[in-house]
């Protein structure tokens, strides 16, 4: 469907929320159609989405959810004081989602006096961000609501990704994945098992993009995007925050790292304390962006060999050209995991030992 055509779409879907409202395209992921709507009669703002159904198969179900997640964040007064939480709209008529020719629509109120940073521009707006899921993520230690269907089944799951990739290269075209990037999967199959099977709920897509920062300093003040809340090792929102910022300044430097250390520990507030726990936290974090590098990189690959499916692309060989990227991230946080385990240990006030450096 053209551009054209989805904001034409796009204009009818609104009308189940909105009378009059202008609306223009918003943001550039790589999953939903988005667009903020700005409504004539009050000038207020709000963010519809189109929301990917190839991805998010269960649409109605993801809005029950968020509704309990959302209801849980505001019933939490040291996250809910020190940051604004997201809020889905209804429809006029009291939904939640709106269907229109096939494509399910939702909105939010835009959040105003914010901004997106992408990339990055100093340490602090780092570890503002690193402090906002930090905090996110301990403020879901006390989620437990009674079921909890995963939004994407067996989201970040090394092991399921790889047996897909396996099936997907089985089936492709001789040489259809290059050799280079053949060896580095083959390379870093241990990272399946590198982390352990500690599930708890986490965010599940801490990019920095997904922190919306004051529009006036270098505070976080809302974490968004929160389709992809589940069960995950704790250490895949903090790798994938490393990840993020890697890839935005195109290497991974240690002061970088140390500022997504002190940001994510504050706002968790768990890492520190017994040196065994600290040891064992900081060598996850050495760990955690390898792991999501690795398993991104995995993805494009495979996304490209089953025609481009999940991930938007503006030309074929995109999602190739990604997976290269994330797997150059993947050798430089494999080269650079012994200073990575370091800088953690020494961030968590534990000097290291000799023992440790394995």
């Amino acid at each position: 469907m053209s551009s054209n055509a989805v904001k034409s779409l796009a204009q009818q879907a609104a009308s189940a929320w909105w009378r009059e409202a202008a609306i223009v395209p918003l943001g550039n992921g790589h999953i939903h159609q988005t667009f903020l709507v700005t409504v004539g009669a009050t000038d207020e703002r709000f963010v519809l989405q189109q929301v990917n159904q190839r991805v998010f198969a269960e649409v109605q179900t993801m809005a029950l959810q968020t509704s309990l997640l959302l209801e849980h964040l505001a019933a939490d007064l040291e996250y809910a004081q020190a940051f604004t939480i997201v809020d889905a709209v209804p429809t006029r008529l009291g939904t939640m989602v709106h269907a229109l020719d096939d494509q399910i629509w939702r909105a939010w109120r835009y959040v105003e006096q914010s901004r997106v940073l992408d990339p990055f521009t100093n340490q602090l707006q780092i570890e503002s961000a690193a402090n906002a899921f930090g905090a996110f993520q301990r403020s879901l230690a006390d989620f437990k609501p009674r079921s909890w269907q995963p939004p994407i089944p067996g989201f970040l799951e090394l092991s399921g990704y790889l047996q897909t990739y396996f099936q997907s290269v089985g089936d492709a075209a001789r040489d259809a994945v290059p050799a280079e990037l053949a060896t580095t999967v083959e390379a870093n199959l241990g990272l399946v098992s590198a982390l352990g099977p500690e599930r708890v709920f986490i965010h599940g897509d801490c990019k920095i993009n997904n922190v919306l920062f004051a529009h006036d300093r270098d505070q976080a003040k809302a974490v968004i995007d929160l389709d992809t809340v589940g069960l995950g090792h704790w250490a895949w929102d903090f790798g994938d925050l490393v990840r993020s910022v890697a890839f935005s300044y195109g290497a991974i430097e240690l002061d970088q790292f140390g500022a997504c250390v002190d940001g994510f520990s504050r706002g968790r507030g768990r890492g520190r304390g017994r040196y065994a726990d600290a040891v064992e936290t900081a060598r996850q974090m050495s760990i955690a962006p390898a792991y999501i590098a690795f398993t991104l990189g995995v993805r494009f690959i495979t996304d490209h060999l089953c025609g481009d499916e999940y991930f938007k692309v503006s030309a074929r060989g995109e999602n190739m050209h990604r997976a290269r990227e994330q797997l150059q991230l993947l050798k430089q946080f494999n080269a650079q995991r012994t200073r990575l385990f370091e800088c953690a240990l020494s961030r968590l006030g534990v000097p290291p030992q000799s023992s440790d450096l394995r």
